[in-house]
């Protein structure tokens, strides 16, 4: 619900700024285009029915609140505004079509504009197809066809999804035997750390927080780490936030190993 507030506080922000700036005869809101032979639809934030100049073309802007402005807009923003294109194609058959989508950072107070997209027929087709089949799928009457995006995170069926499920491999016999190894050895480390943690309370509770003491076979020391500053980054960003992706530092890839057992 924050999230769709939000996207919505967005749009209304952006038709101050276009009815400030005195192009509010140029465009409608919330417009809803509709497939003449299919029962799909869209609605369009903002249609622009001229530019600036007031020579007439037709321009969907498709607002996005977001957390963080991406590098390139995501695959699903690309595919929802060729798909408001598309209608709108069908609708107006003539005449100059484009548009772009616009990335509203409201918390840092950023902007950004993907710009260049055109009406594309064969992706427009394919989308259709695709909400065709979203609609037998909740008649019942066929099996959806997944694919993974940003979006999945949110999904409650991630879990049993076809789409998530790994590809079938064949491994050589020594792979399978390390990969198995390494599950073992895994689950010795952290069953290890667990009795640990319950060791470590009982030998504090005998040392206290500060201990210097030598038995026959033991060194035993126990000291105070002191209280350290930190950046609070979310802070940072919230009241400096022009200062923030200055300060920003790239932290370094890693390659991340997993192996878990699969056997009932």
């Amino acid at each position: 619900m924050m999230r769709f507030s939000r996207g919505h506080v967005a749009e209304i922000l952006l038709d101050n700024m276009f009815t400030a700036a005195g192009v509010k005869h140029l465009y409608d809101t919330q417009v809803e285009v509709v497939h003449p032979d299919h029962p799909l639809k869209a609605h369009i934030d903002f249609l622009f029915y001229a530019d600036f100049d007031g020579k007439p073309q037709l321009h969907v802007i498709e607002v996005k609140s977001v957390s963080t402005i991406p590098d390139e807009p995501y695959s699903t923003w690309i595919d929802q505004l060729n798909f408001q294109l598309g209608l709108l194609r069908l609708k107006y058959p003539v005449g100059k079509l484009g548009g772009s989508i616009l990335a509203i950072d409201l918390n840092a107070g950023a902007v950004h504009q993907f710009n260049g997209f055109e009406y594309n027929e064969t992706l427009f087709n394919y989308l259709c197809n695709r909400g065709l089949n979203m609609l037998e799928c909740l008649a019942g009457t066929e099996e959806p066809s997944t694919s993974t995006s940003f979006l999945c995170s949110y999904c409650s069926y991630r879990p049993d999804c076809p789409a998530m499920a790994l590809p079938e491999v064949e491994l050589p016999p020594e792979i399978e035997a390390m990969a198995n190894k390494f599950i073992e050895l895994n689950d010795i480390r952290y069953e290890a750390d667990r009795r640990m943690r319950g060791i470590r309370e009982g030998l504090l509770e005998f040392t206290g927080p500060t201990f210097k003491g030598r038995s026959e076979t033991i060194d035993l020391v126990v000291s105070s780490v002191a209280p350290s500053m930190i950046v609070d980054s979310k802070l940072l960003k919230k009241q400096y936030p022009d200062v923030y992706p200055e300060v920003l530092k790239e932290r370094a890839g890693y390659t991340k190993l997993e192996c878990k057992s699969n056997c009932c």
